[in-house]
């Protein structure tokens, strides 16, 4: 499909995609939910190039300079876009290179209104005067977005992952599902495989318990004794 702007090359594929979701809310402990609709969106975004200047008594003392990414569509900062352009090998075409069904948004925002917000939005991050603040640049390009919407027990909920780096956004608004006695259980039975497990819990016992951990290890070692005389005659 031909594109009106320069949009990256698309890296992260839908399979994927369908793993970093699943991996995301494991660690969220939801290990059962359905994915719903999952759309491929090439969302426009301007990318601003910037020069800040900090003063003190009316002399420059200290500069700095990048990047800025401007949602055409919303006016908020995408600051993984200017990462992925700098330290990934991304390559932009006018031309997509996959088949996958997709929609293409439409600027809302005029180069000027974006090139205003941007300077508001560096101030406030940078802790600098509007007027300190060069802009230049202004160049919009297309970046693809996987949005995925996901149904767990507390509701449903939106989570984009970035077609470029596989990076997710969103995940903040699931929230963390309270674990079982049985899931609970299953966990630190399967830490204590590892012998550096065993010593993290006892000593976690032993300061709950507010006693010596020698104590703790004491009685431990002792039942052990107890239970080889019991197997062992």
């Amino acid at each position: 499909m031909k594109l009106q702007y320069p949009a990256p090359v698309l890296s992260f594929p839908l399979e994927s995609v369908s793993k970093v979701v699943a991996d995301t809310l494991k660690k969220k402990h939801w290990h059962r939910f359905t994915a719903g609709t999952m759309k491929l969106v090439y969302v426009p975004v301007y990318i601003f190039t910037y020069e800040a200047f900090y003063e003190q008594n009316g002399v420059v003392v200290n500069e700095t300079s990048g990047k800025i990414a401007i949602d055409a569509t919303n006016g908020n900062v995408w600051e993984s876009v200017p990462y992925v352009l700098d330290e990934m090998p991304v390559e932009l075409v006018r031309e997509t290179r996959h088949e996958y069904k997709m929609d293409v948004l439409n600027p809302s925002l005029s180069k000027d209104e974006a090139k205003d917000l941007a300077t508001v939005k560096l101030s406030a991050m940078l802790g600098v005067p509007r007027q300190n603040i060069k802009i230049v640049g202004g160049e919009i390009i297309l970046w693809p977005l996987w949005r995925v919407w996901v149904d767990v027990r507390s509701g449903t909920y939106r989570i984009d992952v970035d077609g470029v780096s596989g990076m997710v956004f969103g995940a903040e608004r699931v929230p963390v599902r309270e674990r079982g006695w049985y899931e609970i259980t299953e966990e630190v039975l399967s830490e204590l495989k590892q012998p550096s497990a065993w010593v993290r819990y006892v000593n976690l016992l032993a300061d709950t318990l507010h006693v010596p951990r020698w104590a703790v290890w004491l009685v431990i070692v002792l039942l052990i004794l107890l239970v080889v005389k019991w197997v062992i005659p």
